[in-house]
């Protein structure tokens, strides 16, 4: 009789160490994932002031009303890769030099981030 129970002693003892391992488990999770959200926000804050100072460069500079688009591709180990395309009528006649031009001061406004590259491009109807 005492075997049977030291075995249940033991199951039961399993069965607590068991749920308390999986119950850190689910916490640490749901930090990590509260973290990732938490940097989302970040970086989604961070490509809409890019949005905003590309397009008050550009129409301090003439081009109102140009298309932006920010793209983005995030790597598995985190770094992102950034595309800012523009586009207006007026970029289009532009020469290939004026854009090259236009494409450095552009990047003067992208944020620092040493996971970040960035892209500048030009939809043009060449």
């Amino acid at each position: 009789m005492k075997r049977t129970g030291s075995f249940g002693f033991a199951a039961a003892t399993i069965l607590l160490i068991l749920i308390a391992a999986l119950s850190m488990t689910g916490t640490v999770m749901s930090r990590t994932s509260c973290s990732n959200a938490e940097l989302e926000g970040y970086y989604r804050e961070l490509e809409e002031r890019l949005t905003e100072d590309t397009r008050s460069y550009l129409e301090e500079q003439g081009f109102c009303n140009s298309g932006i688009m920010v793209n983005r591709v995030v790597e598995a180990d985190g770094r992102r890769e950034y595309t800012v395309t523009v586009h207006h009528r007026e970029i289009d006649r532009m020469s290939e030099e004026e854009r090259v031009a236009l494409a450095e001061k552009l990047a003067l406004l992208t944020f620092a981030d040493e996971n970040c590259t960035f892209y500048h491009e030009f939809l043009t109807n060449d």
